[in-house]
């Protein structure tokens, strides 16, 4: 090939690493932890990909300030803006919110646990299928 310089490098040479502190053998671990979880959201069903995805959309939201595990009213809010606004119309009117609140806090703890955010992301889902099925 003319014009092009091939380097030959012994077969039993290693290629540096990425850093002092950082090789590929670190990061080994992260990347097979990484491909498991990927592989097996792949081989999930589609129920099992909507639970997964209930999971996290409240966890991203709840813990920001106070409990990891619930819901503030300030982030149910913004949960409910993110990712249920276009459903919800309301969701940035503030006594809308507080009636929902108000509605989910079956306890009355001024806070929004799992089972009751379940509680609303079910009522939704009932009446988005009642609408698609009486169209």
């Amino acid at each position: 090939m003319e014009g092009v310089v091939m380097h030959k490098t012994p077969l039993t040479s290693r290629p540096p690493p990425l850093s002092h502190s950082l090789s590929i053998h670190s990061l080994f671990p992260l990347l097979s932890h990484s491909l498991q979880f990927f592989l097996h959201l792949v081989t999930m069903s589609g129920i099992q990909q909507a639970m997964s995805l209930l999971i996290t959309s409240f966890h991203k939201y709840s813990g920001k300030e106070g409990d990891k595990l619930t819901l503030s009213k300030a982030e149910l809010k913004e949960l409910l803006q993110a990712e249920l606004g276009e459903m919800l119309g309301k969701a940035s009117d503030k006594s809308a919110v507080d009636r929902i609140f108000k509605d989910l806090d079956s306890n009355k703890d001024n806070t929004v646990d799992f089972k009751e955010y379940v509680t609303l992301v079910s009522c939704l889902t009932v009446m988005c299928n009642e609408f698609f099925v009486n169209k």
